[in-house]
């Protein structure tokens, strides 16, 4: 099936427009919750740990040898690795990475765009997914679904 809705933006846009309009928005009106010390070893933690989800998502998907390109059909279901544990870890480790940035910055603004990210994320872009994936795998995308949680 090669004619499917396809998302309207990708998601490291939504993620990216949101982390940089909260990141200003939190110079603007502050909102410090982090003493300094767990700041700079939190933050950068949960940011690589993010950049390590992501990463393992991609082998994952190259191993496959299928497209990560949201805007492109697929031409196999991934269910190894990372995907035992997440049907979508790239868009979780884009969320890990914002609040870590939210964490490394002290911006509480920052962890609040990235839940709204993750909600426009849900609704606008994986949904369209979860039917362009139910369509070409059927049933075994239905049973995968079925096993592994959208997001954690």
């Amino acid at each position: 099936m090669s004619d499917f809705q396809k998302p309207i933006v990708a998601p490291p846009t939504i993620f990216g427009v949101s982390l940089i309009v909260s990141a200003l928005f939190g110079f603007v009106s502050p909102t410090p919750f982090l003493p300094l010390l767990l700041q700079l070893t939190a933050g950068p933690a949960i940011i690589l740990s993010g950049v390590l989800i992501i990463r393992s998502s991609m082998r994952e998907i190259a191993a496959a040898n299928t497209t990560y390109d949201p805007f492109a059909q697929s031409n196999a279901l991934v269910t190894t690795g990372i995907y035992r544990h997440s049907r979508n870890p790239g868009y979780l480790g884009l969320a890990i990475i914002q609040f870590g940035f939210s964490a490394l910055l002290d911006n509480l603004w920052i962890a609040v765009a990235a839940l709204l990210a993750m909600a426009v994320t849900d609704h606008w872009v994986i949904r369209l997914e979860e039917k362009k994936l139910s369509d070409k795998f059927g049933a075994s995308y239905r049973a995968y679904c079925d096993t592994v949680r959208r997001w954690i």
